[in-house]
């Protein structure tokens, strides 16, 4: 069998594809992973076969990096062209032969490409999107809602797709030759199912759900020698009992110098040092580095994390996952989608107080950090079963592939 595996985003969305395809080699499958060009040297150093992609809107994220929010939004004309430049690149994928396409849904174009070439196609979703529930409400609804509207709230996801629906359909037609309507995700996962890559630690499988929606825990590549902390990072991090890591990804906010001022200040009123990671706009490293405030732009979370009190950050699926596997207890302080859903997942697991919402103070901040601590003998315990599931999970997540092509023999 030999998998076509379609990626695009982050590094965060890019890792679990190449894990997948290094065990489907394992297993004697073949395997190659099409992502946006700036992945082939990750792909490289893990002995995946690679085909570069069009990373036109990634280039467009990294552009507005740190310009903030207005910047975000007047940048939302230059998207289509640059959709459309991704989908003509996985036109071409159509030469590369295979008998599955495995995608994460950010990857437009993917299922279709399997429909052109008659093989089946399978999401790999790190939350759950698509398959509706009773017990909880769709991870897109930002707040708690009654239990009888559990189960309504879920095509919101169908949603997210509306925007770039005349953009596929015309690409469907002058691209691939395929004419009429293009079947939804959420009508390809309601036929055939999906991957799920998310811990049963955080979100265990519904009793309404069917065997196959299990998640399979997260798919990791083996750590990559020769990373050491710098110089800088290794002198803080021996100079003093734990420091609070605190960092909001690609997350902005509409002043940024004033949060980290806030968070600064809630860190030192827990008695604590802090690690400040600036990311892509959300907080402001200007004047704030001090003995007990280290800034960096970024450092591996498998590696840094193990090293924390605690870990301050938004809710996004790849760092509440870090941070659980690391085994420190977290406090999430969501911006947008998802992350209240992992905000209150972390409460869930003992892993954390509630998610932070509302207006912040360095006087919630200190609190939030004091109770995270009380759960750190929890946060321990629980890596150890996390770290466990992950041991395995990549055999699953092939199974789940190979019953995909069977199903459809």
């Amino acid at each position: 069998m030999r998998a076509l595996i379609i990626t695009t985003g982050s590094r965060g969305d890019v890792q679990p594809f190449v894990a997948l395809a290094r065990a489907l080699t394992r297993e004697g499958h073949g395997a190659v992973v099409a992502a946006p060009r700036r992945f082939a040297p990750l792909a490289s150093r893990h002995g995946t076969d690679f085909l570069p992609m069009d990373e036109g809107v990634l280039a467009l994220q990294d552009d507005l990096a740190h310009r903030g929010t207005l910047a975000a939004l007047t940048s939302a004309r230059a998207v289509g062209p640059l959709m459309r430049a991704w989908l003509d690149d996985v036109a071409r994928l159509s030469d590369a032969g295979c008998d599955v396409v495995v995608h994460v849904p950010k990857a437009l174009g993917a299922a279709d490409l399997a429909d052109l070439l008659g093989v089946p196609s399978i999401a790999v979703l790190t939350l759950p999107l698509y398959t509706p529930t009773a017990e909880f409400a769709s991870p897109l609804v930002p707040v708690r809602v009654p239990r009888f509207l559990h189960r309504p709230s879920w095509p919101l996801a169908a949603a997210v797709e509306a925007p770039y629906r005349g953009l596929l359909r015309r690409w469907r037609s002058e691209k691939l030759g395929l004419h009429g309507r293009s079947a939804s995700l959420s009508e390809r996962i309601a036929a055939g199912g999906a991957l799920h890559i998310w811990s049963r630690h955080l979100v265990p499988s519904p009793a309404d759900w069917p065997p196959d929606a299990a998640p399979s825990g997260a798919l990791l590549l083996p750590s990559e020698d020769g990373w050491a902390p710098p110089d800088e990072l290794a002198r803080f991090l021996d100079a003093g009992s734990a420091p609070v890591y605190v960092g909001f990804g690609s997350m902005v906010s509409r002043d940024a110098a004033e949060l980290t001022r806030t968070l600064v200040e809630g860190v030192r009123l827990s008695g604590h040092r802090a690690v400040l990671a600036t990311g892509w706009g959300a907080l402001s490293a200007a004047g704030e580095a001090s003995d007990d405030v280290l800034v960096v732009d970024e450092a591996p979370h498998d590696r840094l994390f193990p090293h924390m009190a605690a870990v301050v950050h938004h809710g996004g699926a790849g760092t509440t996952a870090a941070a659980l596997r690391a085994g420190v207890p977290q406090v999430v302080r969501p911006f947008v989608g998802d992350q209240w859903f992992w905000g209150d997942r972390v409460r869930r697991a003992g892993v954390g107080p509630a998610p932070l919402t509302g207006t912040l103070t360095p006087q919630r901040l200190a609190a939030a950090i004091d109770r995270a601590r009380e759960h750190a003998d929890r946060a321990r315990l629980l890596a150890g079963d996390v770290r466990e599931e992950e041991s395995t999970a990549a055999e699953r997540a092939v199974r789940r592939v190979l019953a995909a092509v069977a199903h459809t023999r």
